[in-house]
């Protein structure tokens, strides 16, 4: 759910909408610590709108073991008690991850990552429990292979995720089977004039017979994530910097039935603060 000292600088603004995305670093460590906080419209999350159109706050860090192994921890909330509105629609949200990072090469970075999102209040066969991995969980384990070609003179980036872990079970026709949904995405990053970055992307899942996205098809390939993003940095200090940025998302799957009443297509403002 890459930028700013985190994953890819060329990922800058899509690590600030899609959470788990946005704490790999494989570029060589300059420093300890990376810090952002995100203060942005809504969230948004591989085509997925969670939440609802509340505005976000988003917390996260990377702490730089080695020039290779990192690990980092993402968090964010809306401030909403209610985990549905009056409508049955998403309102109350939280979540919290943990992502361990370990740069194989200067282009490929593997990640695991475990994402938590306990419900807002209490919801009948829901468990907040912490380390359920089960299907009435709120818990599951990526492993991401994260791809960049920046170092190389080619801005483009490259990711391949599995959930392996976790409440990811087929309920329709085989309850209790572990689904192993496959998300891929690819993006590009260029500079325009007056100083501002440009980074369309395209992201598609594979197989979500889990019905892990929700908005999304379930007996074929949907491309949940076409948009793009754009962004400028604000220098504030010498250790500050602050980036704001407008995301266009347009979720293309075919199952509308099962898109919330936001509709299919997400306009998102935000900054970032980063040290």
């Amino acid at each position: 759910m890459k930028k700013a000292g985190l994953i890819f600088v060329l990922m800058l603004t899509n690590s600030i909408l899609f959470a788990q995305e946005n704490a790999i670093d494989t570029v060589k460590v300059k420093k300890k610590w990376d810090i952002n906080l995100d203060i942005a419209s809504r969230y948004i999350w591989r085509g997925q709108s969670w939440g609802g159109k509340y505005p976000v706050a988003q917390l996260y860090g990377n702490y730089n073991v080695s020039d290779k192994f990192s690990v980092g921890f993402w968090a964010t909330h809306n401030f909403k008690k209610e985990y549905y509105d009056a409508n049955g629609a998403s309102k109350g949200y939280q979540e919290l991850d943990f992502i361990f990072n370990y740069a194989i090469t200067d282009y490929l970075t593997v990640s695991l990552q475990d994402y938590y999102w306990p419900s807002t209040d209490k919801q009948e066969g829901v468990s907040n429990d912490f380390f359920n991995f089960g299907n009435d969980g709120s818990q599951s384990i990526d492993l991401q292979f994260l791809f960049g070609f920046s170092e190389k003179g080619v801005p483009i980036w490259f990711t391949l995720s599995t959930l392996i872990a976790g409440n990811d079970f087929r309920y329709k026709d085989e309850k209790g089977k572990q689904n192993f949904t496959t998300y891929m995405e690819i993006g590009y990053d260029f500079e325009a004039p007056l100083g501002l970055n440009i980074a369309p992307v395209v992201g598609a899942v594979l197989n979500n017979k889990a019905e892990y996205y929700t908005f999304a098809d379930y007996n074929k390939p949907s491309f949940v994530n076409l948009g793009c993003t754009v962004s400028k940095d604000i220098q504030l200090s010498e250790s500050i910097t602050m980036p704001i940025w407008l995301n266009y998302t347009y979720n293309a799957a075919s199952n509308k039935t099962n898109l919330e009443p936001f509709g299919k297509q997400f306009l998102v403002a935000g900054v970032t603060f980063t040290y």
